[in-house]
C-alpha cells in the first residue's frame, strides 16, 4: 500500500499541510462568521424572548391578582345574596307557617262549634227519642197513655240522677 510506504510521506504531509490549511481558511473566513452571525442573531432572539417571557409573566402575576380579587369580591357578593335569600326564604317560611297555624286554629275553632252545635242537637233529638219510647213503653206495658210532657221529665229526671 502506497500510504504506508516511507517514501510517500513528504508529498502527503505536504497535500496534508495545503488542504488543512485551505480548509482553515474557509472555515475562519467564511463558515465560521456566518456560524458566528446566526449564533448572535439567536442569541439576540433569546433574550428577545426571554424579555417577553419575563414581561408576559408580571402581567400574568397582575391578572391572576386582579382575578383573585375580583373572585373575592364576587364570592364575599355570593354569600350576601345567599344569607340575603335564605332571611328572605326563612321570614316567608315563618309567614307561611303562621298562615297554615292560624288557618288549622280557625279550622278546629270552626269543627269544635260544629261539633258543639250537632252535639246539641243529638242531646235534644235523643231526648225527644227518648220521650217518645217511653211513651210507647208505658203503652205497651199497659200502664195507659203518658202524656209527652210527663215523659220528657221523666227522661230529664232520668238523665239528671233524679227519681221520677
Amino acid at each position: 500500500m502506497p500510504q504506508l510506504d516511507p517514501s510517500y510521506y513528504p508529498t502527503q504531509l505536504f497535500w496534508l499541510a495545503i488542504t488543512f490549511g485551505l480548509l482553515f481558511v474557509v472555515l475562519w473566513k467564511i463558515a465560521l462568521p456566518r456560524i458566528s452571525h446566526i449564533r448572535a442573531i439567536r442569541q439576540s432572539r433569546i433574550e428577545t424572548d426571554l424579555e417577553k417571557a419575563k414581561a408576559v409573566r408580571i402581567e400574568a402575576g397582575e391578572v391572576l391578582k386582579t382575578y383573585e380579587s375580583s373572585l373575592a369580591k364576587a364570592t364575599e357578593e355570593a354569600q350576601e345574596i345567599h344569607h340575603k335569600v335564605v332571611d328572605e326564604l326563612s321570614a316567608e317560611r315563618t309567614k307561611r307557617f303562621d298562615e297554615v297555624n292560624q288557618s288549622i286554629a280557625d279550622r278546629i275553632q270552626k269543627a269544635e262549634t260544629a261539633i258543639f252545635a250537632e252535639e246539641k242537637l243529638a242531646i235534644k233529638e235523643i231526648n225527644s227519642l227518648s220521650s217518645e219510647l217511653v211513651q210507647v213503653a208505658t203503652q205497651q206495658l199497659g200502664c195507659g197513655k203518658t202524656s209527652i210532657k210527663d215523659a220528657t221529665t221523666a227522661v230529664k229526671a232520668v238523665l239528671e240522677g233524679e227519681k221520677p
